[in-house]
């Protein structure tokens, strides 16, 4: 028999990357949650951490409105303007 310590672990974790990661993220709280119920908490996370951001920053540049890096993947810009390194 498993202890109910242990169940309400398990779910705590799961909401807790559910509630902090996932919500913010395209793939959302609920999909998050149940991966974590359905496989890991710790497979869950690497779901949530996956997806993409709801609100990404975007490039004021080149008008790449799913740049979530400090500098562009199209222009290679940051937010001052300046091109990446390299």
């Amino acid at each position: 028999m498993i202890p109910i310590y242990s169940i309400l672990f398990y779910i705590g974790m799961s909401f807790l990357i559910a509630y902090l990661i996932g919500k913010n993220k395209t793939i959302g709280f609920w999909k998050s949650f149940i991966f974590c119920l359905l496989f890991t908490p710790f497979f869950g996370l690497f779901i949530a951490e996956g997806g993409a951001r709801k609100n990404a920053k975007g490039c004021d540049w080149c008008g790449n409105k799913y740049n979530e890096a400090k500098y562009c993947g199209l222009c290679g810009k940051n937010i001052e303007g300046v091109l990446r390194p390299g």
